[in-house]
């Protein structure tokens, strides 16, 4: 009797309407599913910006803007425009040459305006869309030491820069206190900040000035290039020396003109 018993358990199916039912509501559940991933995918909307000078409101020409979110970067083009992805809540940041970084959290409430204005504060120092060196250091170190002792100012007050309201009125007033007093937000801060420095490295080796040089272009096809072709910080950090860049961008000329 106790072998039959067993068996019979092993055998044991769900009668049919009940395996039916099961069966629907299996496949309702992957459909919600698959709705909510929709949604949320469709959330995200294209931004469109105009990337400015705090002091001068001119234009700042291919800078990087970056979704910390979806690790997307883009270029700004010779108007400082930028279009870029963002949904609820992401987080956008700002580096160009010569410039402090600077952030902005995206609200849907900006999508009842047609273009963003955000502000980057100029370094104290203005040493043109040139290298330079002094004292055997670069533009770039240089710069990168006002912006650390600039963010460690922050970081002991608990907060960081946000995009410059000192053009109130000329733009969006925005305003982000994402950071905290305590040690997680801390390091989230620190994380912002070496991220935003490895674009600012980014735009120091692979700069404009250097680019139209060894390609000639100018305009938006300069920006086009520098899009496509920008290479990554760990390949730079790879190949320190200016032959590398110049073998780099004569390299990529080639695959530009294959894909034009």
């Amino acid at each position: 009797m106790g072998g039959i018993f067993v068996d019979r358990v092993n055998d044991f199916t769900f009668p049919v309407p009940l395996q039916k039912e099961i069966m629907r509501l299996y496949i309702l559940s992957i459909i919600v599913l698959g709705l909510v991933f929709t949604v949320n995918a469709q959330k995200r909307t294209t931004v469109y910006g105009y990337l400015k000078d705090s002091v001068t409101n001119r234009p700042i020409v291919l800078a990087s803007v970056r979704n910390i979110n979806t690790n997307t970067t883009v270029m700004t083009n010779n108007d400082g425009r930028f279009a870029i992805e963002a949904g609820e809540n992401h987080i956008l940041s700002f580096a160009a040459v010569g410039y402090f970084f600077d952030t902005l959290q995206y609200k849907t409430t900006y999508s009842f305006q047609d273009t963003l204005y955000p502000f980057l504060v100029p370094l104290a120092r203005d040493l043109g869309n040139v290298t330079v060196t002094s004292r055997g250091m670069s533009r770039y170190q240089l710069d990168s030491m006002e912006r650390r002792k600039d963010f460690l100012q922050d970081i002991v007050n608990y907060t960081i820069p946000t995009v410059s309201q000192a053009n109130f009125g000329a733009g969006i007033a925005l305003n982000l206190d994402r950071f905290s007093r305590h040690e997680k937000n801390k390091r989230r801060a620190m994380k912002f900040y070496e991220t935003n420095e490895k674009e600012a490295y980014i735009n120091y080796r692979f700069n404009t000035g250097l680019v139209e040089s060894l390609t000639g272009f100018k305009d938006e096809k300069l920006h086009l290039f520098i899009q496509r072709h920008r290479p990554s910080y760990e390949w730079l950090r790879k190949h320190v020396t200016e032959e590398d860049i110049q073998y780099y961008i004569n390299e990529q000329l080639k695959l530009f003109s294959k894909q034009k």
